[in-house]
């Protein structure tokens, strides 16, 4: 859920705050609820209610408080984003293949959705992108708002046997391989920024693109967004940082910590702060994350008065357990989808409901060859070179399932930008905040090893995703300096990522460069310096399987 961080300090009504008036906008005086939960039924059962909470919940981010910073006034946005890429088709397909550039997903089927449950909606928008209408009637405002939501991040494509990605069937709660909000976020400055020279332009390519619109959004949307709009974009080109003070990441990867310290006012007056804020993180697979006594790829994250980074049982996957977890995440919205504090505290049961779904989320199987007698033997070396720190994994007809996990967290040599970037500072302001019962903060210093249920799905490797194969990883092949991400397909034998011949990528793909800071591609060397090539194929067949 950590993902699109920023995006409005373009947006609109950052600067409405300042007075008391008829648009007291920035106080919470307009909201909205996601159009998809209004038109589903909730009524199949608490898994499945907690799919669609996870798919398609707003989680209080369809708030005017949330447009300072990360929501955004729908149609006049994704209308700048057509206008300014596709000026002579002014529809929704384009828009469509628009947001396709940036990962963004438009499934006809989430093929693990809750069995029985009712089939989900089809996104107004893309999967991800929640969108709601806000209304008024004193002073007469109507808008549509949009934010990012969880499946923006936690949902991808389904592989075919050959590794070629199916974009029309997404797996929920796999990490996307290939959003990349820096690039939405930038793209979407400039858009706007043309968009403010040519006012008249721009709200005409709205109606165009959205002739459903109502006088009331229309008027709404030329009387007080785009004068403030004009006003915000002038400031920011004033102050000469462009629309985010740090970068948000690349393709798959996210920058969660600095836009923590963006919501808590830490990155004011720092002019080297983009060279400094640099914790990037690979978003993770979801699957077994309730095994975790602690959240964040350093642990940052405990429920008070428990120890951090405690070995687990079957037996510790209570309830309770599942929703102290869930009390924790529901703080992943104020990053991600720009809510207070306070917000992030009353929607706490909201996401214990999404974490009944989360619990019982298994990876999509591996669809490729996977040799029986290697992987046998690979599970011997699984748990003599890996469970001491990624745990325990039993036989079941279903597979191999964890059963026991040590939370262990330490040091392997990897790039430490992540866990340096938060500091004792960004602790003291989370423990000071609404949260403070839910959430025990502290520097930990070290990473904790996660679950790798999953991990053939979870390609680039490292918390930074700087390693892209398994292979890589494992020292069967030498770690590139650079290689491409974003759009890509699988290689189902080194495990990672792909470009075949002739392929043509789904979305907008980039260059990873590991020498550049935070993206350091050192480190875990140290569990595979003991085995042999013959031993390290092995356990790469093994890997497939969890």
């Amino acid at each position: 859920m950590k993902a699109m961080r920023g995006l409005l300090l373009v947006l609109v009504l950052a600067g409405c705050g300042a007075t008391q008036g008829a648009w007291n906008f920035a106080r919470g005086h307009v909201g909205a609820t996601a159009t998809a939960l209004d038109e589903q039924r909730l009524n199949d059962g608490v898994k499945a209610r907690g799919a669609m909470l996870f798919a398609f919940g707003d989680y209080g981010g369809l708030d005017s408080d949330a447009m300072n910073t990360v929501a955004v006034p729908w149609r006049l946005t994704s209308a700048a984003l057509v206008l300014d890429q596709s000026p002579n088709d002014l529809s929704r397909a384009a828009l469509g293949r628009i947001l396709a550039q940036y990962g963004f997903l438009s499934p006809a089927r989430i093929v693990n959705w809750p069995e029985g449950a009712a089939p989900p909606p089809r996104s107004e928008a893309v999967l991800g992108v929640t969108l709601g209408m806000g209304r008024r009637s004193l002073p007469p405002l109507e808008l549509q708002i949009g934010n990012i939501g969880c499946a923006a991040c936690h949902s991808a494509p389904t592989y075919d046997a050959q590794g070629l990605p199916q974009t029309d069937q997404v797996w929920l709660g796999a990490p996307s391989p290939s959003l990349n909000l820096e690039a939405y976020t930038q793209d979407l400055y400039r858009a706007l920024q043309n968009g403010v020279e040519r006012p008249d332009r721009l709200l005409a390519a709205a109606r165009a693109l959205y002739p459903e619109m109502t006088a009331r959004e229309a008027a709404t949307l030329e009387r007080f967004v785009m004068p403030r709009l004009r006003k915000r974009m002038a400031a920011i080109e004033a102050a000469g940082q462009g629309v985010l003070p740090f970068s948000n990441g690349l393709p798959g990867a996210t920058n969660g910590v600095a836009a923590l310290k963006l919501q808590h006012g830490l990155l004011a007056g720092d002019p080297n702060v983009r060279e400094r804020e640099v914790g990037f993180t690979s978003i993770p697979h979801l699957a077994d994350r309730s095994w975790r006594s602690a959240l964040l790829w350093d642990g940052a994250y405990a429920p008070p008065g428990e120890a951090r980074f405690r070995p687990m049982t079957a037996a510790d996957l209570t309830p309770e357990h599942r929703d102290r977890l869930a009390d924790i995440t529901a703080y992943f919205t104020v990053p991600s989808m720009g809510v207070s504090g306070e917000q992030a505290r009353r929607i706490a049961p909201e996401v214990r409901t999404a974490w009944v779904y989360l619990q019982t989320l298994r990876p999509q199987a591996f669809p490729g060859r996977i040799d029986a007698a290697r992987a046998a033997e690979g599970g011997g070396i699984f748990d003599r070179a890996c469970a001491t720190c990624h745990g325990t994994y039993e036989e079941t007809p279903q597979g191999p399932r964890l059963t026991r996990f040590p939370n262990w967290a330490g040091d392997m040599g990897t790039d430490r930008a992540r866990i340096e970037a938060l500091d004792d500072e960004l602790a003291a302001r989370i423990n000071a905040s609404p949260v403070r019962r839910s959430i025990a903060a502290v520097r930990t210093g070290v990473y904790a090893a996660p679950p790798l249920t999953g991990i053939w799905q979870s390609a680039p490797y490292l918390h930074n995703g700087s390693v892209p194969s398994l292979a890589a990883l494992m020292g069967l092949e030498a770690r590139p300096e650079r290689f491409q991400l974003g759009g890509h397909a699988m290689d189902l034998d080194r495990v990672g990522v792909a470009w075949p011949e002739g392929y043509s990528p789904y979305s907008q793909s980039e260059w990873v460069d590991t020498r550049r800071p935070g993206l350091g591609a050192k480190g875990h060397e140290t569990p595979f310096a003991g085995l042999s090539r013959e031993e390290r194929l092995s356990l790469l067949e093994y890997l497939k399987r969890l």
